[in-house]
């Protein structure tokens, strides 16, 4: 599943992010210019809220100052570092035994985990969703020119 963003005056604005990439996008914009992202009240969901053109506008100039000052690698980069440093947990599927049920059942069962590959662990959720200031900048070319935007 993506978000689809779209331009409201230019149709041919398009932009999108698989939900991985969306959600700590979105956070980020959400955190560093609360007083125009509070505008789109639905940033984590695919139902046609939006900024207008000149709340897109101002959301650009924000994000483009933060990728200037550097400040958008380092929360990259401190994030990601967050990220790395979480501890594994419990693969869900095997209940952390290594060992399944049979397909398409879950819980520890006799069958090597295809989930954490039968060490009984896996990555937290948190470490399946990127950030980067590439992704942010590619945002920020798309806030410059969709005249405002709908994310469906």
């Amino acid at each position: 599943m993506g978000m689809d963003v779209v331009g409201r005056k230019n149709p041919d604005a398009y932009f999108r992010n698989n939900v991985w990439n969306w959600r700590p996008l979105a956070d980020y914009a959400c955190a560093i210019a609360p007083e125009i992202t509070q505008h789109c009240r639905h940033w984590q969901s695919n139902d046609g809220d939006g900024l207008n053109k000149k709340n897109s506008e101002a959301l650009a100039d924000v994000l483009e100052q933060e990728i200037k000052s550097g400040r958008c690698e380092a929360y990259a980069k401190i994030r990601q570092a967050e990220i790395d440093a979480l501890p594994n947990e419990a693969c869900w599927l095997c209940d952390g035994t290594g060992k399944r049920k049979p397909a398409p059942k879950s819980g520890a069962g006799h069958v090597e985990c295809n989930n954490c590959d039968g060490t009984g662990s896996v990555r937290p959720d948190d470490a399946h969703y990127p950030f980067s200031a590439e992704n942010v900048q590619r945002f920020v070319t798309f806030l410059r020119e969709c005249g405002g935007f709908k994310i469906y």
